[in-house]
């Protein structure tokens, strides 16, 4: 449902703040590819990649088991700790993401 209101005799639109924020979810693609990023970065943890990637646990969770069963993600167990690692393939996937990003000029400038 939207609202409308009169500003200085002209008539503007708004959204309610639930289509909002749908506006800016982020696709799966880009979830995987966040916690891609996490891991290439450095995150190895699932807590540090939960932070850097912006998801709760249980969402990671399923991402990862994900990215496991597609190959880009493998998971050792150190220490009674468990850490994620990226396979060649999720190196490649992140190189690939990160060229297209670029390509598009999509990545924020340093």
């Amino acid at each position: 449902m939207e609202t409308t209101f009169l500003v200085e005799g002209q008539r503007t639109q708004t959204q309610q703040p639930q289509q909002q924020q749908q506006l800016n979810r982020r696709s799966k693609m880009e979830t995987y590819c966040d916690i891609v990023k996490a891991i290439g970065a450095g995150a190895e943890k699932p807590t540090h990649i939960m932070y850097r990637a912006n998801l709760s646990w249980t969402v990671m969770q399923g991402y990862i088991k994900d990215l496991e069963t597609q190959g880009l993600v493998v998971s050792q167990d150190s220490d009674g700790k468990r850490l994620y690692k990226l396979t060649e393939k999720g190196f490649m996937l992140l190189r690939q993401y990160v060229s297209i990003k670029e390509d598009l000029k999509l990545l924020p400038e340093v």
